[in-house]
């Protein structure tokens, strides 16, 4: 009987969250035998956040798998061109064709959620 060795999985978050949002799932992940790394990239320039994204799937062993949320699909996205990549889970995620930007994907699909949202000013 062959063993095969589970994909490493690399976990990459949106634009309202950071590496830490995938605390809980990662434990699970671990216990069934797969190698995971939550990346935290910096949000301030697409190219950038790819980049942490390729630069940390050269710290897992290969096979892996890119699962992004929200923002995290553009990048994964992106990413995917690496040759150790062997699949993609979007999670609730933006997924722009080659060339299409993550704005030009919601404009497609507009939404007024940004109008019910308050935000405090921090009197009391």
């Amino acid at each position: 009987m062959t063993s095969q060795k589970k994909p490493s999985i690399v976990l990459c978050h949106g634009i309202w969250a950071d590496a830490s949002c995938f605390n809980k799932i990662i434990p699970i992940l671990i216990a069934r035998g797969h190698e995971v790394i939550s990346v935290q990239y910096g949000l301030t320039n697409f190219d950038h956040d790819v980049a942490a994204i390729k630069r940390t799937i050269s710290r897992v062993s290969s096979p892996v798998i890119l699962v992004g949320h929200s923002y995290g699909g553009a990048t994964i996205t992106a990413a995917a061109s690496d040759e150790r990549v062997v699949g993609l889970v979007y999670i609730a995620a933006v997924a722009p064709a080659p060339g299409e930007t993550v704005n030009g994907q919601l404009k497609k699909f507009p939404s007024d959620i940004f109008t019910r949202i308050e935000v405090a000013d921090g009197r009391v």
